[in-house]
């Protein structure tokens, strides 16, 4: 990837395909924009020498900071034809010649020393003292370069990163009545259970005067309440009235099976079965029915439960009573717009 592709991917797909046909650029038919940009850009820019005298590519290689060979004032002037002017005879004179004297033998003895004659060609011009700055073409080619790379660092980074891949994974799950259903008895159970084990001191960390660190008080649930009666008493009130009955009411009297099954005993398909297993309209209106009768009414299960453990587990649950009716409310209505969306 060079500077020049942000300005092939500005064009339109017919410029593109009419450079590609200038280039000879193989194999570009089943190409869309952006990939034929990026063929282009590699074609062009590894036969820079060929197609940099195309007038139509020379913003692109004005991009890539290529510019075409031109030549300099002193090749100009080395190649430059030097016109001999003849030499003008005027009259009377003779043109004098030099008589060549014979070298004596001392002279012919001595080796001929020929001094180096200076072409134009080989006089240096001299370089000058200071940087020339760079041009603004240059320094914009570098920063679109530069920018690209980023990008196309940061698009990789993005991509192998699969953030995009889990957070649609977490989306297919949670869009369902029973991940709502069950996200909402998770949030009783803990409040439930959290209650239940209180927390006890085990030990402190010493304080460490040099960074100011001052003592930290460690401490664990206490799981020695599990032998206790009123925690399976708190435990399994809740359990009854917010799981096992409503599922027991939701397996016998199931519409939805009625619906997907017709009334057959006999288990048509594998799905159906799976899908109408458990009514959730049922499941959240025997729920309500339940948490109204115990919670309200201090119905204590035919004398099974103290009025002590019934207000324990009423205060501990978020909302109260108040806020597993209003659980019920959320299930019921996911229950009415699931099965319109099913219908539809």
């Amino acid at each position: 990837m060079t500077s020049g592709l942000p300005y092939l991917k500005s064009l339109r797909k017919p410029d593109l395909v009419d450079f590609a046909e200038r280039t000879d650029l193989q194999e570009y038919e089943d190409f869309n924009k952006n990939d034929l940009a990026i063929a282009l850009d590699k074609h062009l820019s590894d036969n820079s020498s060929i197609f940099m005298t195309d007038s139509k590519l020379s913003k692109f290689y004005e991009r890539l900071g290529v510019a075409t060979p031109r030549k300099t004032p002193a090749k100009r002037t080395s190649e430059a034809k030097v016109e001999i002017s003849p030499v003008k005879k005027t009259p009377g004179r003779k043109p004098k010649t030099k008589v060549e004297s014979e070298p004596s033998s001392d002279e012919s003895s001595k080796p001929a020393i020929t001094k180096p004659t200076r072409t134009p060609s080989s006089v240096r011009t001299p370089r000058a003292s200071f940087d020339v700055p760079a041009s603004p073409a240059l320094v914009a080619a570098s920063i679109d370069r530069q920018t690209a790379k980023m990008r196309e660092g940061l698009e990789n980074a993005w991509d192998h990163s699969g953030f995009l891949e889990h957070s649609y994974s977490v989306r297919a799950m949670l869009s369902s009545l029973k991940a709502v259903e069950t996200i909402l008895i998770c949030l009783e159970g803990s409040s439930v259970i959290k209650s239940l084990f209180p927390m006890r001191h085990l030990a402190n960390t010493p304080a460490v005067d040099a960074i100011h660190l001052p003592e930290i008080m460690i401490k664990v649930p206490d799981v020695f309440v599990m032998i206790t009666g009123e925690f399976w008493a708190s435990l399994t009130l809740w359990a009854l009235t917010s799981v096992v009955l409503p599922l027991i009411a939701a397996w016998f009297i199931n519409l939805s099976w009625m619906a997907a099954t017709g009334g057959q005993s006999v288990r048509r398909t594998r799905s159906a079965s799976t899908r109408a297993s458990f009514d959730p309209l049922t499941f959240n209106i025997a729920k309500a029915l339940l948490v109204y009768k115990v919670f309200v009414e201090h119905f204590n299960y035919f004398d099974l439960f103290s009025n002590y453990t019934i207000v324990k587990v009423n205060a501990v649950v978020p909302g109260r009573w108040k806020g597993m009716l209003t659980g019920t409310a959320i299930g019921v209505i996911g229950t009415l717009y699931e099965a319109i969306l099913r219908r539809s």
